[in-house]
């Protein structure tokens, strides 16, 4: 779903719905950042980022230094979970299904999918970077309590969604990290632009963007899961003129053959993952005309 072309800049904000899977090998940063930086790099198909961050209002930069779009959606992890878990338990189920997605096999899929454990349902999503594409670097700021998380990326290559892996003793690209310690002493940062979600009205914007550094609030208004595993999410692309908004739509959802798939069909410039109702994030954004 879009709204229409904002201001004087030829953007758009989309609603996507995202599963949960996760990533390949990857490769720890500091074990804790200095402040509340928190650098995630997207290389390949894996993440390179801190073990642990302080808890408070974190920011989160994806650095994309791959040649294809990639995300990172946080989720909170039910007690006894992670990583692990996740790789042995969901990743494999989603490629399942999806592989009968592509086959035309309705039936056989949604068989696979009842395969997801009780526990999946207990994931809390909580936000992250959104869709950034090949060598941009996106960021967000969001408030995460004390806890277990995950980063995780589900879009797909050739129908393999980059978190899951088949290679015995790999994983897919998703990455665990830790959320402790004495609360971090910065505050809830300020916006110029504001943009609420909710399932009845779409987007409500308000405030206008301008060239240069913005910082928009995004509020999620309600929250509701849908038949893709996934709920709300939003994403800002740059439009061009060969970009066609209908080819955009089909493939933001995953369950079609070609959704998700890389190379996406315009690029991503960053966004917020889905989050409970009642949310919020905040987007950093450098815009041009």
């Amino acid at each position: 779903m879009t709204c229409p072309a904002m201001h004087s800049f030829a953007l758009s904000f989309l609603i996507a719905c995202c599963i949960a899977i996760q990533p390949h090998h990857t490769t720890a940063q500091d074990a804790e950042p200095a402040d509340n930086r928190f650098d995630i790099v997207a290389r390949g198909l894996t993440f390179e980022a801190p073990d642990r961050v302080r808890p408070g209002w974190i920011n989160f930069r994806l650095i994309n230094a791959s040649g294809m779009a990639h995300f990172a959606v946080i989720e909170r992890m039910p007690e006894g979970y992670g990583l692990r878990e996740q790789q042995d338990q969901v990743a494999p189920v989603f490629q399942e299904g999806m592989d009968l997605l592509a086959l035309g096999d309705n039936e056989g899929a949604n068989a696979a999918f009842g395969k997801l454990p009780a526990w999946f349902g207990d994931i809390v999503f909580t936000g992250g970077p959104g869709l950034t594409g090949p060598g941009v670097t996106s960021e967000v700021t969001m408030y995460l309590p004390p806890g277990e998380y995950l980063l995780e990326c589900y879009v797909k290559t050739e129908g393999v969604f980059h978190s899951y892996n088949s290679e015995p003793g790999r994983d897919g690209m998703v990455r665990a990290f830790t959320v402790a310690g004495e609360p971090l002493p910065h505050s809830e940062p300020e916006a110029n632009l504001s943009v609420a979600i909710s399932s009845e009205n779409g987007f409500t914007i308000s405030g206008k963007p301008s060239a240069g550094a913005n910082t928009v609030k995004i509020s999620f208004e309600d929250q509701q899961v849908y038949a893709n595993f996934v709920e709300h999410d939003v994403h800002l692309v740059r439009l061009s003129e060969d970009v066609e908004l209908g080819e955009l739509e089909r493939w933001m959802d995953w369950r079609l053959k070609g959704g998700l798939q890389t190379p996406a069909p315009a690029v991503f410039i960053g966004g917020v993952n889905e989050m409970p109702a009642g949310s919020s994030a905040y987007l950093h954004v450098n815009l041009a005309p």
